[in-house]
């Protein structure tokens, strides 16, 4: 289908070559002579762009693409101008003009305008369908939750989405940190800015400078160009340092000056450059521990739990599970193309009874089992899915505080479950923790508190040892 133009000028001798040119180039041409025909050709036609005489009789081009603006958010807009008369073609590229060209020009560089006039706008248009459609799945509301203490991390957070506070968000893993960090950015001043996530975690440790900061060619063996950090790409937006107790040492301290100062100096580059940056991190790790223990630097710490956010953990919030249950069963069943539409009672009983361990991200990877396999209208068999003896209650000690035998249970449960591993995966520490989602480093912390031990040598160890 061709593009259509609306082309407005008043000056017929001008006016008919360039509608044979524009015609030539494959386009359809509505030609009128007035903003006022413009606009009300508007009103009935579709249009990809109006290439428009900054001089006109009546409303002049800059108050016609003032009106277009207003009315038309995803119109291109070009406007043809004479050498004196520059500044107000400046003018309506600050009032929403694409570009602009200077009488007389000739046909490739009218057509070369025009082209990149539309991919703009077309690219800005695709931009704020994305940002909407962010605003409405990224929001507190779409957070599936009726537990008083998710109510509270809701509160707490919403109260500082137009604020520029440095925000930490820390739990275990799978209870939802980083969808919190998105709610907080789109929800708030930021919205149609980047929204940056590094997962620290997962970049290698030579490499984590340059990822952050960026390089310019030449900087080290294979830097052939220069290249952008995550903290310019996220220029005017957030960044989210995603599992930050994973950071190397020795880059925290070159972090927190950029922190403070709001400046980054690539690696290779002689002087750093300004950044406008909302930081928010989120952690599995307890990092005041990190910080008792050297792993971690107290002002680094300080500097970014301006805001600490815990999110507890989905064995702390079991009035949850039902209603994230019969969440992802939705989705699922639509994704999927099943219909599912209930969990059986003594399945959810079991869902309820369960620890959690890998959070609300195993929640929804049973049901997705479940109904992967499914062929009733009604799931069953749920306590097949959960790792571990199937769901069933850790005795539990009458004679304690609640907390105190809470505390008891969970640890009897994470035994077991590490243990339980363990033995699947042939005594490999690096394979169960990656079947539980955990850094290795937790994992063997985790078998060193509860006395567990692994046999079998990892990939490129000497031998059998203890762990």
């Amino acid at each position: 289908m061709k593009q259509r133009l609306l082309l407005v000028d008043d000056d017929e001798v001008f006016l008919r070559p360039l509608h044979r040119t524009l015609e030539l180039a494959g386009y359809e041409v509505l030609p009128v002579q007035s903003a006022e025909e413009a606009l009300d050709t508007l009103k009935t036609e579709d249009v990809d762009l109006v290439l428009t005489d900054r001089r006109l009789p009546g409303l002049d081009g800059v108050g016609l693409v003032r009106q277009i603006r207003a009315e038309h958010a995803d119109l291109a807009i070009v406007v043809m101008t004479a050498y004196g008369s520059i500044e107000s073609a400046v003018e309506a590229m600050r009032l929403g003009a694409e570009d602009y060209l200077v009488k007389p020009f000739e046909a490739p560089e009218l057509l070369l305008v025009i082209r990149r006039a539309i991919e703009f706008q077309a690219l800005k248009s695709a931009n704020r369908r994305s940002i909407r459609r962010n605003q409405e799945r990224f929001t507190f509301r779409n957070i599936v939750a009726r537990s008083a203490g998710m109510h509270a991390v809701f509160d707490v957070l919403r109260s500082v989405v137009d604020l520029d506070t440095t925000v930490l968000i820390h739990g275990e893993t799978g209870v939802g940190k980083e969808l919190l960090a998105r709610s907080v950015h789109f929800s708030g001043a930021r919205h149609d800015r980047p929204f940056v996530a590094v997962n620290c975690a997962a970049i290698p440790a030579e490499l984590f400078e340059s990822e952050l900061f960026g390089s310019r060619k030449g900087a080290f063996t294979g830097a052939s160009e220069h290249r952008r950090g995550h903290f310019q790409m996220a220029h005017g937006g957030t960044l989210l340092l995603d599992e930050i107790g994973e950071m190397p040492l020795h880059l925290q301290s070159k972090l927190l000056r950029a922190i403070e100062e709001k400046k980054v100096t690539s690696v290779g580059a002689d002087r750093p450059v300004d950044i406008d940056v909302r930081f928010i991190a989120t952690t599995n790790k307890d990092l005041q521990a990190e910080v008792e223990r050297g792993a971690f630097r107290r002002d680094l710490f300080y500097r970014l739990s301006v805001l600490p956010v815990r999110v507890p953990a989905l064995r702390e919030r079991p009035e949850d599970i039902p209603l994230l249950a019969q969440h992802f069963l939705a989705e699922l069943g639509r994704r999927l193309k099943k219909s599912v539409k209930a969990v059986a009672p003594e399945s959810l009983d079991a869902l309820i009874r369960y620890p959690w361990p890998g959070n609300v991200r195993e929640l929804e990877n049973v049901i997705e089992r479940a109904v992967i396999v499914s062929r009733s209208e009604v799931l069953t068999g749920l306590e097949g899915f959960l790792s571990g003896p199937s769901g069933a209650h850790a005795p539990v000690d009458l004679s304690l505080p609640f907390r105190d035998a809470k505390a008891r249970v969970v640890e009897e449960f994470e035994r077991t479950y590490v243990q339980g591993l363990l033995e699947t995966h042939g005594g490999k520490l690096t394979a169960a923790a990656k079947h539980a989602d955990m850094d290795p480093k937790n994992f063997s912390d985790k078998m060193t508190r509860y006395g567990l031990r692994r046999q079998t040598a990892e990939p490129g160890e000497g031998g059998p040892r203890a762990t």
